[in-house]
C-alpha cells in the first residue's frame, strides 16, 4: 500500500445521506452517516484538518456534487473517482457484500492504495454553461417526443381538435424556451472561451453545438494530457481482448457522455465528405471490409483528437497540413 501524507475520507454519496469512512486520531476505523446538506457537511468538515485529511468522493452525478465543492472549498484535497472503478476493486478484493458502510471503506482503501489525483473544478462560467446545455437538451428531446405524438395522433380516423390543439400549443411554448437559451448561451462565454470554441468550430465537420457540448464536458481539454485519455473518456477508444490464441476486439469502451458519442456519430457524417484525412480513413476501412458503423467510429475518434491537437497547439485546423509538412522537410 502507498505511503500517503495524509489520511483519507472515502464517501459514499446518496441522495439524502452521506456514508464516510475514515480513521480516527487514534487510527480507529470510523464510519457515519451524515445528511447530505450543506449545513450537515460543513459541520462534518469543521473536525478534520487540511493538513491531515484528503477526501475520495465516489462519482454519483449531481447528487456528489454538494460534497465535492464545500470540501474543496474548506481547503481539502479532493478526487472524484468513477463508480466503476470502485466497483472492478471490490471484485479485486473479492468483497461480495454492498452496503453503504463497506462501500465507503472500500472508496478509503482505494484511495489509500491509488493515491488519485486531485479534482480541478470548472470555473463558474463552465458550470453554468454545462448546466444550460443539459437543459437545452432536455428541451430538444422533449420537443421531438411532442413531435412524434402528435405526427401519430394526426392518423387517427377521428381526431379531437382540443388534444390536437394542446399539442401544437405545447410545441410552439417549447421552441419559445428552445430560443431563450440558445440566446443566453454567449453570454456565458470569455474570450479563452471563444477562442478555444473558434479552433475547434476550424476542424471539418465540427459544428457548434458540438463543439459547446464537448468543451463543457471537458473545461476545454484542460484536464486531459493527451488524446488517447480524451478518446477513451468519450468512449471512443477500441478494445483489444488477447488470450493464448484468441485474439479479436470486442467493440468500443462506452465509458460515459452518450449525448456527446451520438453529436459526434453526426458529424462523422459531414467529416466524410468535407475533411480530407476522415475521408481517407473511412475509404481505408471500408476497402479493409470493416463494417460502416465501425469505420464512423473511428472518424469520431479521429476527430476528437484533431480537435484534441488544434487546441493544444492553439493552431487553427490545415487540411493541407501534413502535405505542407512533407514539402518543408
Amino acid at each position: 500500500m502507498t505511503k500517503l501524507s495524509k489520511k483519507v475520507i472515502g464517501a459514499d454519496v446518496g441522495a439524502k445521506f452521506l456514508t464516510v469512512s475514515f480513521n480516527d486520531n487514534n487510527n480507529q476505523d470510523q464510519v457515519q452517516n451524515i445528511e447530505n446538506s450543506q449545513r450537515s457537511i460543513l459541520s462534518f468538515l469543521n473536525k478534520f484538518s487540511t493538513d491531515d485529511y484528503c477526501f475520495v468522493i465516489e462519482a454519483t452525478g449531481n447528487y456528489s456534487s454538494r460534497v465535492l465543492h464545500l470540501s474543496l472549498g474548506k481547503g481539502f484535497e479532493t478526487s472524484l473517482i468513477n463508480c466503476m472503478s470502485i466497483k472492478h476493486f471490490a471484485r479485486m478484493k473479492n468483497i461480495i457484500s454492498k452496503t453503504d458502510f463497506e462501500d465507503a471503506r472500500l472508496i478509503r482503501h482505494y484511495g489509500e492504495m491509488f493515491s488519485p489525483e486531485c479534482y480541478h473544478p470548472k470555473n463558474i462560467e463552465i458550470e453554468h454553461l454545462d448546466q444550460e446545455l443539459k437543459l437545452l437538451n432536455d428541451l430538444e428531446e422533449e420537443k421531438r417526443r411532442y413531435s412524434v405524438k402528435l405526427k401519430a395522433l394526426r392518423f387517427h380516423p377521428h381526431l379531437n381538435p382540443n388534444t390536437e390543439k394542446h399539442y401544437e400549443k405545447r410545441l410552439k411554448q417549447l421552441e419559445k424556451e428552445i430560443r431563450e437559451v440558445e440566446l443566453r448561451l454567449p453570454a456565458l462565454q470569455d474570450e479563452e472561451f471563444k477562442e478555444v470554441k473558434d479552433l475547434i468550430q476550424s476542424v471539418s465537420g465540427i459544428g457548434e453545438k458540438t463543439t459547446l457540448q464537448v468543451m463543457a464536458a471537458t473545461c476545454g481539454f484542460k484536464n486531459f494530457d493527451s488524446a488517447k485519455s480524451l478518446v477513451k473518456y468519450f468512449g471512443l477508444a477500441p478494445r483489444i481482448y488477447q488470450s493464448g490464441r484468441k485474439s479479436y476486439s470486442p467493440g468500443k469502451c462506452r465509458t460515459s457522455k452518450t449525448h456527446i458519442r451520438s453529436l459526434l456519430y453526426v458529424c462523422s457524417w459531414t467529416a466524410i465528405k468535407h475533411n480530407v484525412p476522415c475521408k481517407e480513413l473511412y475509404l481505408r476501412l471500408l476497402g479493409k471490409g470493416k463494417p460502416k458503423k465501425l469505420a464512423l467510429i473511428a472518424v469520431c475518434n479521429k476527430l476528437l483528437r484533431i480537435c484534441f491537437g488544434v487546441v493544444k497547439n492553439k493552431t487553427a485546423y490545415q487540411a493541407d497540413y501534413q502535405k505542407n509538412l512533407k514539402i518543408l522537410t
